[in-house]
């Protein structure tokens, strides 16, 4: 923990002395990569599963008021088997998506919003943990999430702004969640190297806070990832 905090330090301050080149366009590009691979799976779930379509009917009318993975367990014993495992869980959530998406058209810009803050963090989080399969795993479901933020905050006002005290503060949770996420073996040039991009989503996310709905949502996102983190490190232990 101190090792990364040493060197999130030493990083920032280069930036600081040198200036930061926000890679806006490189995060942009990523993130619509993430998109095209989600509208690619999930046109071929419709070519493989003849009714998966009225089957996301079946399932999802009056959805988007239940957490995604709280629906999914209440609803497992009746779903089809293209539903089952993770690769299962990641095609329910995208049809989760897409049904609730179709419903509320009018949220574009705040459904657009998320998802651009929810991918950055999982790509950050990919990126200091060293890659594994449950980031892409991730990728799939966060569309889920996203529509299940916007109902719960739905009655909030969309143009309120965010303090800049609380967008620190959100910063700050993202930080801390991150270093639980090192590998403490990872030599000095690359964690360095890591730090840039790292530090380049991070003013990336900042410039999209433009609204209290956005830094809500995502403190409830990043609580959800601490979960999960002490959950798996939990099941490690025993």
């Amino acid at each position: 923990m101190y090792r990364i905090a040493n060197i999130v330090l030493f990083v920032l301050a280069i930036f600081v002395v040198m200036g930061c080149s926000c890679s806006k366009t490189l995060c942009e590009r990523n993130i619509q990569d993430d998109i095209l691979n989600i509208d690619k799976f999930r046109k071929q779930s419709k070519k493989e599963y003849r009714y998966i379509e009225e089957d996301a009917e079946r399932l999802f009318a009056n959805s988007a008021a239940v957490y995604p993975d709280t629906l999914y367990r209440q609803q497992y014993t009746s779903l089809q088997g293209y539903f089952y495992g993770e690769t299962g869980f990641d095609l329910y959530c995208i049809w989760y998506a897409q049904f609730n998406a179709n419903n509320r058209k009018h949220y574009r810009c705040e459904r657009k919003t998320l998802n651009k803050i929810f991918y950055c963090v999982n790509d950050m989080l990919r990126c200091i943990a060293g890659g594994g399969t449950g980031f892409t795993h991730e990728t799939y479901r966060i569309p889920a999430y996203t529509e299940y933020y916007i109902y719960k905050y739905q009655n909030m006002e969309a143009n309120k702004q965010c303090q800049d005290n609380d967008i620190s503060q959100t910063i700050s949770n993202l930080w801390q969640i991150m270093a639980t996420y090192n590998n403490e073996d990872m030599p000095f040039e690359i964690l360095a190297y890591k730090m840039k991009y790292i530090y380049e989503n991070v003013e990336y996310i900042k410039s999209l806070l433009t609204a209290e709905i956005y830094n809500y949502c995502l403190q409830e996102y990043m609580c959800r990832l601490i979960n999960e983190n002490v959950s798996e490190q939990e099941q490690l232990s025993l």
